[in-house]
Parts: C-alpha cells; sequence; structure tokens
C-alpha cells in the first residue's frame, strides 16, 4: 500500500486480534515515527514500544479506566448509559499485542523561560507529525493504531508501570496490532456537527464520534474564506 492510501486508510481501531506482531514490522513503523519533522530538529519524542504480556493487560486497563472516568465521565460529561454503550466498544482492546507509548523529552533549551510555553507548542505539533507517521506506517503494513490523548490526564501510573522518568512528559498511547475486522468506510460529516457540539449531549457526541469533514469545507486557497 502506498502513503497516500495509508492515509486514507488508517482508522482508529479498537478490536484487535491477539495474533503477535513480529518486531521488525515494529521497529519500521518506530522508525516511520522518527522519521517526522521537528523544529530546529529537536527531535522531542521518546518511544516505549510493550508487548510484555504481564504489562500489556495492565497498561490497556489503565488507559481504558482513564478512558471512561476522565474523558467521558469528566472532559466529555458524557450521560452514564451512554458511556457504558461507548466502553462496551473497548472490551478487546487488551488482546492488541503491543502497545507504543509516546513521550515528549525536552533536551535542547531553545528559548528563555519566558518563551518556553511556545517551544513546547511547537514540540507537540511534531509529536503528533511523529505518531501520525507511525500510524501511516502501520496501516501501510495491515496493522491498526488507534490515537489515545487521554495518558495527558493522568500519567503518574503509567510512568510508573513503565519506569519512565519524570522529566518526560506522557503525550499519547495507541495499541498495534491486527485489526479484528476490517474497517469501515466513515460518512461525511458537517461542520455543524463540530460547531453545535455541547457536552453532556448524547446524540451531539455520537455524531462528532463519526464521519470526516469534506476536505473542501476546511481548505482555503489563497485567501480565508468565510462560511
Amino acid at each position: 500500500m502506498d502513503a497516500i492510501q495509508a492515509i486514507h486508510n488508517r482508522q482508529g481501531v479498537l478490536a484487535y486480534r491477539p495474533d503477535p506482531v513480529p518486531r521488525e514490522l515494529v521497529e519500521i513503523v518506530l522508525r516511520a515515527g522518527c522519521a517526522a519533522p521537528s523544529p530546529a530538529n529537536t527531535q522531542p519524542w521518546e518511544w516505549i514500544a510493550v508487548n510484555d504480556p504481564e504489562l500489556v493487560p495492565v497498561l490497556a486497563g489503565r488507559l481504558i479506566h482513564t478512558q471512561e472516568v476522565g474523558v467521558f465521565g469528566t472532559l466529555l460529561d458524557t450521560p452514564s448509559e451512554f458511556t457504558q454503550n461507548l466502553m462496551a466498544l473497548y472490551q478487546d482492546l487488551d488482546q492488541a499485542p503491543w502497545w507504543i507509548v509516546l513521550s515528549r523529552h525536552r533536551r535542547a533549551q531553545l528559548a528563555p523561560p519566558e518563551l518556553s510555553s511556545l517551544i513546547r507548542d511547537w514540540e507537540l505539533c511534531a509529536l503528533g507529525a511523529a505518531l501520525g507517521s507511525l500510524m501511516t506506517a502501520a496501516a501501510s503494513l495491515g496493522l491498526g493504531t488507534r490515537w489515545f490523548g487521554n495518558p495527558m490526564l493522568d500519567p503518574e501510573p503509567i510512568k510508573e508501570l513503565l519506569n519512565i522518568p519524570e522529566e518526560l512528559e506522557i503525550i499519547a498511547a495507541s495499541p498495534l496490532g491486527y485489526h479484528q475486522q476490517p474497517g469501515k468506510e466513515r460518512p461525511e460529516q458537517s461542520l455543524e456537527t463540530h460547531h453545535g457540539f455541547s457536552r453532556g449531549d448524547k446524540p451531539a457526541l455520537a455524531a462528532l464520534l463519526q464521519g470526516r469533514l469534506p476536505w473542501e469545507a476546511v481548505t482555503h486557497f489563497n485567501t480565508y474564506r468565510q462560511s
């Protein structure tokens, strides 16, 4: 699969087969992540690839718990019944044979303290590009991934579990493995789905969680086009 196909075919996968993924394939996707651009070539990424059979279910369980309590329960204020329906989708997540944890490591001191937040913003963009490259490479190899940003809500248990140094900032995590079933084509969604979102609104959240915005609605040539 070429890069363009892989970008368009990539989807967030929640259901995995327990089939092992060879380490050489994992190294290919990690190298793709390390090929991402970064400001002043700071390369702020640190990857931890986890396949220890004792660590994987604990890590998956921690992330599932944070998704339920931190994301759906607190951040999005999702009604409890709907939250339970959503969490049923996560029941096979611990079948993924690998997990990739991405952290920010501030190595180079590029700016004075009063501008350090700007450098962090730049490096977060770089880390997003790195994880995007990793996910594209995984899709090209027939592997599934799923972006979890929730470690930023409660990083300490994961740091303790994986012996991650305090100075590292956990940014995201993703399972890595073979899909249980092929992905479905995502429908197109309207801008109103995003503009009209309200916390705690079940229909609004259901609409937000599926589909893609048409590229014409978010792309401008030469000047910004008011919608």
